[in-house]
């Protein structure tokens, strides 16, 4: 699921900065989609990487107002799919809250870089759904175990008949 919503951010991605380029009349717009495609898998720095490169591509061959405009499509699109389609397409397929995906992100990139980046968001995911299995798993053994024994004892229990209580003949 991690995989399949990671591949759906990344083809958003390539085609909306896809159809800004080629609308820009940048040469290679298709091979530049598919190098940001690609490229989107890696967090954090392959997004900077892909749009970097679209906004040489532009600068080299239309001049630095075309690449000013392929700079500004390149980061509404990264923006608006970093902070708002990522963490709702990946929290749903992986079933994690959209902070959590962007927390998890954050925190695998400070701890172990890119690397702890990429597998943050399935840590997250099995860490989620193995506590959530524990979870169900001490609730349902909490009610057969009460169903089992019955229910609870009636009267005075046998911590309090081996307590006698303040003031009482011990005798007796």
């Amino acid at each position: 699921a991690y995989v399949r919503g990671t591949v759906l951010v990344a083809l958003i991605d390539a085609i909306f900065i896809g159809l800004g380029i080629y609308v820009l009349n940048v040469p290679m717009a298709v091979p530049l989609a598919v190098f940001i495609f690609l490229f989107a898998f890696i967090p954090l720095v392959g997004a900077v990487v892909s749009g970097a490169l679209a906004v040489v591509v532009a600068l080299v061959t239309q001049g630095p107002v075309t690449a000013l405009l392929v700079l500004a499509v390149v980061l509404a699109v990264q923006q608006i799919e970093g902070h708002v389609l990522q963490p709702f397409i990946l929290g749903r397929a992986v079933r994690v809250h959209p902070l959590a995906v962007v927390l998890s992100v954050a925190a695998g990139g400070m701890v172990a870089g890119i690397g702890g980046a990429v597998v943050a968001v399935p840590l997250v995911a099995v860490t989620n759904t193995v506590l959530g299995y524990l979870k169900a798993y001490s609730r349902e053994q909490f009610l057969h175990g009460a169903a089992a024994v019955g229910p609870g004892p009636h009267g005075a229990t046998a911590a309090e008949q081996a307590v006698p209580e303040a003031g009482s003949d011990q005798r007796a």
